[in-house]
């Protein structure tokens, strides 16, 4: 690629944006710019969590952080409490961005705002009523009298700052919409380092587990109000929340929306968060760590897809709303061509020199199987195949049969994973997962978006006017 041609893409601002070529470069500018800044985020996260992990792992031992990576899994499976709205407000916002109307994005913000404060609200009563009849020990399945003492102030924490950023997801959902999701990377790097630093301080001063999370979680919580202020405030003031733009029409569409988008967090959140959940069930919570941190290792690479692809979702809105079809057939070939050859390449070395890498990482008594490896790396081959369709059908409105099959998958992987763990160990829950993809996810989502394929590439500015 020429230079001038690179430096045009990573240009800070705009240029002008009068042709469909001129919008067409615009997309491919932002989306440039949110991965490469997603990228960079994720390699400050990637470092952050090395260190985070390592420290955490030796201060805490076996049982306490295998708690910790439980509670995680347990509260992060009501982040769907959103009720998917969070995501219907990326495809609304891109959706009026692309039509030029700032009335409907603002009511889209005010109503989504408001709406899961309300949920935050309800959420937040309910666990204070359900906290003090809560045997978190038994939940948890830990032994030792110091895992028992801190396993409900862990949770109770680790809850809270999950309550507080329920609404606070709106931010990242208009910025993604505007295709402006490089903003919230950087944001999202204060955060990281934010985070680490607080641990610092927390294992210095000998901090018990409550307040390792509270190190953990706090200040993600806190940057994200800052970035919430910097764009309502500052840049997009026209978008600023309000309950007067309050509207119950579009209540009423982010709900329509956000009910599919609900039900494939749903699902993603059971395939995802379970295993560990399982594990800790039938083995204890020791053996979650022996699995938690080699999947960890293959989730690392299968975030860098998510974030090649996931950056082009409101792009694909933008495209369509302004009846681009062919930008949308080329540029999905090109990303997931991409994302897969890279991801089989990284995934065999991961195989091969995984365990090297948990010794330097964790420490010498980190090691997994080679076939616990060779089963990550083909679960993370099928994630960064189905990331780029998911992301093509959440951009242009398809999610029926994303549903369907996500329902299926997580009812099956779920099954699957009781099973095998119980009969192969903690292999047993990657094991599920890759079975239930294979069978009910990679070919039904590949006929579906060969069919909206071939739909788009008819698609154009003149065939929509007329």
């Amino acid at each position: 690629m020429p230079l001038s041609r690179l430096k045009a893409i990573f240009r800070p601002r705009p240029g002008k944006l009068e042709t469909s070529a001129d919008h067409s470069h615009e997309r491919y500018r932002k989306a440039a710019l949110t991965g490469t800044t997603a990228a960079l985020g994720r390699i400050v996260s990637l470092g952050t969590s090395i260190l985070t992990v390592r420290l955490t792992f030796r201060y805490l031992g076996a049982e306490r952080y295998g708690m910790w990576m439980t509670i995680t899994s347990v509260v992060m499976m009501f982040v769907f409490a959103d009720l998917g709205m969070n995501n219907g407000l990326i495809n609304i916002v891109a959706d009026a961005k692309g039509k030029e109307d700032a009335h409907t994005a603002r009511q889209a913000t005010s109503s989504a705002f408001w709406l899961l404060a309300a949920i935050a609200a309800g959420i937040a009563l309910l666990g204070l009523v359900a906290y003090p009849h809560v045997n978190t020990s038994r939940l948890f399945n830990v032994q030792s009298p110091l895992a028992v003492q801190e396993s409900a102030p862990a949770l109770f924490v680790f809850f809270l700052c999950f309550v507080l950023n329920l609404p606070l997801g709106i931010v990242r959902g208009t910025q993604t919409g505007l295709q402006n999701a490089y903003i919230n990377n950087l944001w999202n790097m204060l955060g990281s380092f934010g985070s680490l630093a607080a641990l610092l301080i927390a294992i210095h001063l000998h901090a018990g587990l409550p307040l390792l999370v509270l190190s953990l979680s706090g200040p993600p919580v806190i940057i994200t109000i800052l970035n919430g202020l910097e764009l309502f405030g500052r840049s997009h003031p026209e978008l600023r929340p309000s309950m007067r733009a309050f509207s119950r029409a579009a209540a009423s569409r982010l709900l329509h929306i956000g009910l599919m988008f609900f039900l494939l967090q749903v699902s993603v959140s059971v395939c995802i968060q379970t295993d560990n959940i399982v594990i800790a069930q039938i083995m204890g919570a020791k053996a979650v760590a022996a699995y938690a941190v080699p999947a960890r290792l293959f989730n690392i690479l299968i975030s860098f897809v998510t974030m090649l692809s996931g950056s082009l979702w409101p792009a694909y809105t933008d495209a369509l709303a302004r009846a681009d079809g062919p930008w949308i057939r080329r540029t999905f070939r090109h990303v997931t061509l991409a994302g897969t050859s890279i991801t089989v390449v990284v995934a065999i070395a991961l195989v091969l020199f995984g365990n090297r890498i948990l010794a330097l990482w964790v420490g010498p008594q980190m090691q997994a199987s080679t076939l616990l490896l060779v089963m990550l790396g083909l679960q993370c081959v099928n994630y960064s195949y189905l990331q780029p369709l998911s992301f093509l059908l959440n951009g242009i409105g398809q999610l029926k049969a994303q549903v369907i099959c996500g329902i299926t998958m997580a009812v099956l992987n779920l099954g699957l994973s009781v099973f095998f763990v119980r009969r192969y160990g903690i292999l047993g829950a990657v094991m599920g997962t890759v079975v239930a993809q294979l069978a009910v996810q990679v070919v039904p989502l590949t006929l579906v978006t060969r069919s909206h394929l071939k739909r788009l590439g008819n698609l154009s500015s003149t065939t929509a006017t007329a």
